[in-house]
């Protein structure tokens, strides 16, 4: 492997991927497994790739209609925390206003713009690294509706802000809250679609 990531000699495969084969060939791997016992698509050729459970609050067994719309909701998400989409974005909304800021906060740029925007990179970045051990141990939801509800109050408060500190303190809270939409989203589109059964308008952005 490149950048110096050791190869690995005792798996078929990196934990985690879907080996595909050759387009137009067999589409999933299953090495040595009887493809019969595998559940299928409707068509009954592809292989579905992770295997849903027989469960009907399993994600992979939900309608296309509700996963379309869980994509939808956490693609605006997205959008809304990371400057994505053509929408004003919590993360780099206040670029364009930081000489003015500074000027009625009465605050150095150099040290406004630290504050108010290096605090929430840090904060993303401890943030993606506690709240995916926490979706791991108490599960997705919980994380994102309590992170989703403290970027709406974050919100307010900055826009409420009467001081500097007040605004550095709303922002780093906000970034704690994005680091969900930042590092979870990937995983939780992994939890409701298929390999071969993403969206077209997913695929086609797909590298």
């Amino acid at each position: 492997m490149g950048l110096g990531v050791l190869e690995d000699y005792k798996l078929e495969h990196v934990p985690g991927t879907a080996p595909l084969n050759e387009l137009g060939r067999e589409v999933y791997n299953t090495s040595g497994v009887d493809s019969s016992i595998l559940k299928h698509d409707a068509t009954g050729t592809i292989v579905l790739v992770p295997q849903p459970s027989d469960s009907p609050n399993d994600p992979l067994n939900w309608s296309r209609a509700k996963k379309e719309k869980f994509t939808i909701a956490f693609a605006f998400g997205c959008g809304c925390v990371g400057g994505k989409f053509p929408i004003p974005s919590v993360g780099p909304l206040l670029g364009a206003a930081f000489v003015s800021l500074a000027t009625e906060f009465d605050v150095p740029l150099s040290k406004f713009i630290q504050g108010v925007q290096g605090g929430v990179i840090i904060a993303i970045a401890f943030s993606s690294l506690i709240f995916n051990a926490v979706a791991v141990k108490y599960g997705k939801r919980p994380v994102y509706l309590i992170t989703s509800v403290g970027l709406v109050v974050t919100c307010f408060w900055a826009a409420a802000a009467k001081s500097f500190g007040s605004l550095v303190a709303a922002r780093v809270i906000q970034g704690l809250c994005m680091g969900p939409l930042e590092a979870l989203v990937p995983a939780s589109i992994g939890d409701v679609w298929s390999v071969r059964r993403l969206p077209f308008w997913i695929s086609c952005s797909s590298p």
